[in-house]
């Protein structure tokens, strides 16, 4: 496995702590998840009790700043729940990164307005 893979596979599993289930993810055992307005996830879970799904993406030193990660933060944190109990609620979404990506990431997040939005968490995998 790759380094993002195993990244991946620690945000999946933190997801399955957390009580949802891992729909979809870019590393082995799941299916790839989805387009989603032009990115990609790198994992989807669902919580069944809230109906909402929570999306996550993973980075480390090398890619949180690149332009497709930047990208990915900004389209994937605004998305909304279209349908059932929870429509029109913001989709949790998480960032998942190494030590030594955390302050980046935490700049990047202001840089783009997307701390103050209430859904995003930072995980450090």
């Amino acid at each position: 496995m790759t380094k993002i893979e195993d990244m991946v596979q620690s945000m999946a599993e933190k997801f399955q702590n957390k009580g949802l289930e891992v729909l979809y993810a870019k590393c082995n055992g799941y299916p790839n998840p989805t387009n989603v307005q032009g990115v990609e996830p790198d994992v989807v879970g669902w919580d069944p009790d809230k109906e909402l799904y929570h999306l996550a993406i993973v980075a480390d030193s090398e890619t949180i700043s690149t332009d497709p990660t930047q990208e990915k933060m900004t389209i994937l944190a605004k998305m909304m729940m279209g349908v059932g109990t929870s429509e029109g609620e913001r989709l949790p979404f998480y960032v998942g990164v190494t030590e030594d990506a955390s302050n980046t990431a935490d700049k990047k997040l202001d840089e783009n307005n997307l701390t103050t939005q209430g859904n995003i968490e930072k995980i450090i995998v």
